[in-house]
């Protein structure tokens, strides 16, 4: 072979190879599969997306991406040639399953599956093929239902003795419910089970029958299959005791009250019952409204007033933690961050996640507003103070409590609040106001399509002829009483 012919030969071998190694310009040589390191959990009937993208990010238009359960026989969806293929498709993913594309140019894609049953529950592989070489990633999907809020109330009087009910909707398998007492151990306890209507999701009743004398009690329901619980405690008063004591009693003498003093004074028996009765359901409905408030409070978050903020004629602590309206202007600069016709100041602390609580003292004053707002919402001219406005807030006014919610939303505190406790669950989408004075939930902002960024917001509203001059005062919370 001439030296010619040898030289030629090579550069094509060289040049195949070069070909080879680098595929193609829009291609690197290598990539990841990236799924979902926990499992996704979804109830029967709702629909589960299953994530799946390419780091780098890289076009996958025309690549193949399979999405198996368990073994690569088992197709559950197809995209091929730029097209989704059905004709191999397992025949229970028969029209229930979607391959989003919108950011496919990406490298991203998720498997929708639609109306998810109990057996759909499993390992799913998404399977990236280019033709020259290939990678996955698995995501794992447990069909599965954790219930609503656990509901606690008193049923009615059985045998001259109360039971205390427990429940919630929603679960999925069929799960575990128990009482148990101040020490976690198991009390005697009647549970009910039953399938909701129309679905494959469960109802749970647990009974309680008061016996002994605990200073607590949980309700605790447990998914078998994801091995986690709802709990709700109760905790016990002796005045609890005391009322439930005399309205057995009062229940017991009504037949003797019958037989010896006659028919005048069985209604006020059954009077004296039914006031103790109720007293007693009102207390134990309160518990769990104070049980939430002091979880909330574990979340304690140092929160201080911006001077750069407030309006000129507020007057703010050195220490930054309390607000009153002043007299005149305080002759601050007019600047685009500061409110100038609202009377408000926000707070320091930008809330962009996680959890937070604040107490705000109120006292005496007859008007104030308090909750949190959108940082980039203007504060200038005149805000009315609403969700659709990027305002979250409860108000006292004209001796009237509201929540500002879309539709304004009148307050009936069982006693008049002396401190106002915020909670933001900024994940959830939730804040929380409770009155402090008793423990109690005044409102709750639920579902709200909160803002990247949330900052407190204050308002001690006007003098009124001086009888609101007070201030509004940030409270130190240490996470316990």
């Amino acid at each position: 072979m001439s030296t010619g012919v040898r030289k030629r030969l090579t550069t094509i071998i060289y040049t195949f190879i070069l070909i080879l190694l680098n595929i193609s310009p829009s291609l690197p040589a290598r990539f990841s599969v990236i799924g979902l390191d926990m499992p996704l959990v979804i109830p029967p009937g709702e629909d589960a997306v299953l994530p799946c993208r390419l780091s780098p990010q890289i076009n996958a238009e025309n690549m193949t991406i399979r999405w198996f359960k368990d073994k690569y026989q088992d197709l559950v969806h197809l995209y091929q040639d730029g097209e989704d293929w059905f004709e191999n498709q397992i025949a229970e993913y028969r029209s229930r399953t979607t391959l989003t594309k919108d950011a496919i140019k990406a490298g991203s894609v998720s498997l929708i599956i639609h109306n998810v049953r109990p057996t759909d529950s499993g390992l799913y592989t998404c399977f990236y093929n280019t033709g020259f070489f290939h990678e996955e990633a698995v995501v794992e999907l447990k069909v599965a239902g954790m219930g609503s809020k656990l509901q606690i109330y008193l049923d009615d009087l059985q045998n001259g003795a109360i039971p205390i009910v427990c429940e919630s909707t929603g679960w999925y398998p069929e799960p575990e419910a128990q009482w148990k007492d101040e020490n976690g151990n198991n009390i005697s306890s009647s549970t009910e089970v039953k399938a909701m209507d129309g679905s494959l999701l469960f109802h749970v009743k647990v009974t309680y029958i008061f016996n002994g004398h605990p200073s607590s009690v949980s309700c605790c329901i447990r998914n078998t299959m994801l091995n986690q619980w709802k709990q709700s405690t109760v905790h016990i008063t002796d005045s609890f005791y005391q009322n439930m004591s005399s309205c057995v009693l009062s229940r017991l003498l009504i037949p003797a009250l019958f037989t010896v003093l006659g028919i005048i004074l069985i209604p006020l028996a059954v009077y004296v019952f039914k006031k103790q009765e109720t007293e007693l359901s009102e207390e134990l409905g309160r518990l769990p409204e104070e049980l939430d408030w002091r979880r909330a409070r574990r979340f304690a978050a140092a929160v201080t007033l911006d001077p750069d903020t407030a309006h000129p004629c507020l007057v703010l602590s050195e220490d930054g933690r309390s607000v009153r309206l002043g007299d005149e202007d305080q002759g601050q600069p007019d600047t685009e961050q500061r409110f100038d016709t609202v009377g408000a100041v926000l707070g320091r602390e930008r809330l962009s996640s996680g959890r937070h609580y604040w107490e705000v003292e109120v006292g005496d004053k007859m008007a104030w507003a308090l909750g949190v707002c959108d940082e980039a919402q203007s504060r200038k001219g005149g805000i009315r103070a609403s969700p659709e406005n990027g305002h979250w807030a409860v108000r006292l006014r004209d001796g009237e409590y509201k929540a500002l919610s879309s539709s304004s939303t009148s307050l009936a505190p069982r006693v008049p609040p002396r401190a106002v406790g915020l909670f933001l669950d900024y994940e959830a989408r939730r804040l929380s106001v409770y009155n402090v004075t008793d423990r109690s939930l005044l409102y709750t902002f639920s579902g709200a399509s909160f803002p990247p960024t949330l900052r407190p917001v204050f308002s001690p509203e006007l003098n009124d002829g001086g009888s609101n001059e007070g201030a509004l005062r940030v409270l130190p919370v240490t996470g316990r009483e």
